[in-house]
């Protein structure tokens, strides 16, 4: 953009060899140029190409289903047998056969990572949803949310109710998950692997919110991560799923 006049950020009277940017979007690629300009004439740095950390988040109390407690800093959720006490709200997930929560924030710009520390769980369903998405089904039976998921040791992802099976190691305990919303992508990772495990793409048409499922044991979220190189590298490569070309097989029995 540095072509455009209207790009140009005037600054006038430094007094000092360095200045401070604001209002930096997370999330963002930047390429940054100073341009010095005098009487004498103007002359132009070396580009400086600077990446944004991600939009930071926690897991949001309000839509907490009923048998999940979360910790006191609402990075971590854990399956509850009994209920519970929590008022109901149109936001709370309230399937019966599945516990899941959303994290605080819409996303509807820039690029994303966050990971999820898996330990022990064997039965999880991580991905995104539009706000509109059914709160009382599992994420991904629906037109508006996609999700990475494990039942056991079968790893699958699934969009509208169509499951497809992904090859993943049983040690995977670090999922990354990548949000490029600007080029339409939702990538997962093996994290300790740098291994790309699945990329759907999909035109977004609204914002979008973290989701999180259990069926099991626990998770805990790092969010407000740098996109890692091994993500910034394999970002368009295979395992792409079109919506319009879907490579889903309909009616396979799915683990839930």
């Amino acid at each position: 953009l540095y072509s455009s006049e209207d790009s140009w950020m005037i600054v006038p009277n430094i007094k000092q060899n360095h200045y401070t940017i604001h209002g930096l979007q997370s999330g963002t690629r930047y390429v940054l140029i100073v341009k010095a300009i005098n009487q004498a004439g103007s002359r132009s740095s070396e580009p400086v190409r600077l990446k944004t950390n991600s939009q930071p988040f926690k897991l949001d109390p309000k839509m907490a289903h009923k048998k999940l407690r979360l910790s006191n800093d609402f990075l971590a959720m854990e399956k509850e047998e009994s209920s519970l006490k929590k008022s109901h709200t149109p936001e709370r997930f309230s399937s019966t056969s599945s516990y899941g929560v959303a994290g605080n924030v819409f996303i509807d710009s820039g690029c994303h990572y966050w990971e999820v520390l898996l330990g022990a769980c064997t039965w999880y369903a991580v991905g995104i949803a539009y706000k509109s998405a059914p709160k009382n089904e599992w994420s991904g039976k629906n037109s508006s949310s996609w999700v990475f998921s494990r039942c056991n040791n079968n790893f699958m992802v699934r969009h509208n109710g169509k499951d497809m099976l992904v090859e993943a190691s049983l040690q995977l305990r670090r999922l990354g998950v990548l949000l490029n919303y600007d080029n339409n992508a939702l990538s997962f990772y093996d994290a300790m692997n740098s291994q790309h495990l699945h990329t759907f793409e999909i035109s977004y048409l609204l914002p979008v919110v973290p989701t999180f499922m259990i069926w099991n044991k626990s998770l805990m979220i790092l969010s407000g991560l740098p996109v890692p190189d091994f993500a910034d590298s394999s970002e368009g490569e295979v395992c792409i799923s079109r919506e319009h070309e879907s490579p889903y097989t309909p009616g396979r029995k799915s683990c839930h």
